[in-house]
């Protein structure tokens, strides 16, 4: 058996490496040697030499045991590889490797693809499949009104030729070794007396039955990777940063299927700002229409409405539209609509509005507040 290349130069790193540089040069070269997307020979293989560096590397203690011991950490008690199908509950990495190639962000099998080459697997640990994230972008009225989006993701599924038995045929035979019980039962004589050890299985991995035949589909995993198109409502008032859990369409496992989270982000709008249920605008009006009160049309999310605008209005007066916002999620009702208002100060004046704004300034009376104002603060 060839020895094992070091996993620092694996991936191209110093031995005091930062967790942050392990995981940033995994994401690169794991790209680099996709077997999806590097179509060259030993691309496989490279691939798998880097995930497996990786998953030593990213785990500090199984880090601290490789740079004491080296390869040999791999005998201690303790130690599982990690990245197969069965990775149980809600355990998918918020920054996938693939976010950056065209669609294999959302499929969440970055960590777990190796195994489809034939990395160990604790297939005697029998265990709910994993789940799988996807991160769905919504415009700002799809996330208001709700919708129906599709979404392609790629699974891991029993393979339909085998049965997910990984045999041709699915034919399988009582292991010989194990005599199908998975188990090896060892008894070692020292000088404290006799001890029994049990083990799994090497040759059925602890299932107790074997392929007579091996299934070329999968190649005796009994799993494969399928792409699927799926269907989703979006409720209404759904906002970024909630999730979507769609039962048992994640990867399947040996004794269930984990489910689908559905992770939304939702694009800004270019009138209005959201909080909660309730979202927000501003409208511009006039010196004029401040001062004289007018009607006004202001946009909500279901087309304009007319708004009083009252005489006397100041700038930054703020009006409410009850139930003009966003529906409530799972509930009745709906959140309001706040319009604010902003005074326009004209900035060039024909000759005749020169003139208006002269004589109106002339009959006003702020300046003698003014006067009044700072009289009091002096003591006059």
């Amino acid at each position: 058996m060839p020895e094992k290349r070091d996993y620092y130069e694996t991936l191209g790193l110093k031995k005091s490496a930062s967790a942050e540089e392990v995981k940033q040069a995994y994401k690169e070269l794991a790209k680099k040697h996709h077997p999806d997307l590097n179509k060259e020979q030993g691309a496989e293989e490279k691939f798998k030499e880097i995930l497996e560096a990786y998953q030593v590397l990213s785990d500090p203690e199984k880090k601290t045991n490789y740079d004491q011991y080296g390869h040999s950490f791999e005998g201690f008690q303790g130690y599982q590889r990690q990245g197969d199908f069965n990775t149980g509950g809600f355990d998918f990495d918020f920054e996938n490797i693939f976010s950056n190639i065209g669609g294999s962000s959302e499929f969440g099998f970055g960590d777990i693809f190796g195994e489809m080459f034939g990395q160990e697997q604790r297939r005697n640990k029998k265990t709910r499949g994993s789940n799988i994230r996807v991160e769905l972008t919504l415009s700002f009225e799809e996330a208001a009104f709700g919708t129906e989006k599709e979404i392609t993701l790629e699974r891991i599924e029993n393979c339909n030729a085998c049965k997910g038995t990984g045999a041709k045929d699915a034919e399988l035979a009582k292991c010989s070794q194990c005599q199908g019980t998975g188990r090896i039962r060892q008894a070692h004589r020292t000088p404290f007396g006799i001890f029994a050890t049990e083990t799994t299985c090497p040759k059925c991995r602890g299932i107790g039955r074997i392929a007579k035949n091996i299934c070329k589909e999968c190649r005796g995993e009994g799993k494969v990777l399928a792409r699927k198109t799926i269907k989703i409502k979006i409720p209404a008032g759904i906002d970024s940063g909630n999730h979507l859990r769609v039962e048992k369409k994640g990867n399947e496992g040996t004794t269930g299927t984990g489910d689908l989270y559905i992770i939304i982000f939702v694009e800004k709008h270019k009138l209005f700002k959201r909080d909660g249920t309730d979202i927000f605008t501003e409208i511009p009006i006039s010196f004029s229409e401040a001062a004289l009160g007018t009607k006004i049309n202001v946009p909500t999310l279901e087309g304009e409405v007319t708004l009083n605008i009252p005489a006397g209005t100041q700038t930054g007066t703020i009006f409410r539209l009850r139930e003009k916002g966003i529906k409530k999620l799972e509930e009745k009702g709906f959140g309001d609509e706040f319009v604010k208002t902003i005074i326009e100060t004209p900035k060039e004046l024909n000759k005749k509005q020169k003139e208006l704004f002269e004589e109106l300034m002339q009959e006003e009376k702020a300046k003698q507040k003014r006067k009044s104002f700072f009289e009091k603060i002096s003591g006059k």
